[in-house]
């Protein structure tokens, strides 16, 4: 994901860190240079990729939970951590 302010970009990866999931997903909220994940509604920044507020859920985040920063370069997409694939949460039948 891209987000622009001032005329400068920031890139993340569009996965919330806490567990796996995407971000930009239906019922996500930007507002004030914040994203908040429609799952558990852990807050980070779109500037940093710091966790502002911790997710409301009984599983922690990790130690350095932050969204993924995403640089694109001539030869291709460079990452800053270790990129994730989303998942979605498994419905049990």
């Amino acid at each position: 994901m891209i987000y622009e302010k001032d005329g400068k970009e920031y890139s993340f990866l569009a996965v919330c860190p806490h567990k796996n999931r995407p971000i930009l997903f239906e019922g996500y909220k930007i507002d004030d240079d914040k994203i908040e994940c429609p799952f558990h509604h852990a807050v980070f920044s779109l500037i940093t990729g710091e966790l502002i507020k911790p997710p409301n859920s009984k599983t922690p985040c990790p130690a350095d939970c932050k969204l993924i920063k995403v640089e694109f370069i001539s030869s291709g997409v460079k990452f800053y951590g270790k990129p994730i694939i989303p998942e979605l949460p498994r419905k049990d039948t």
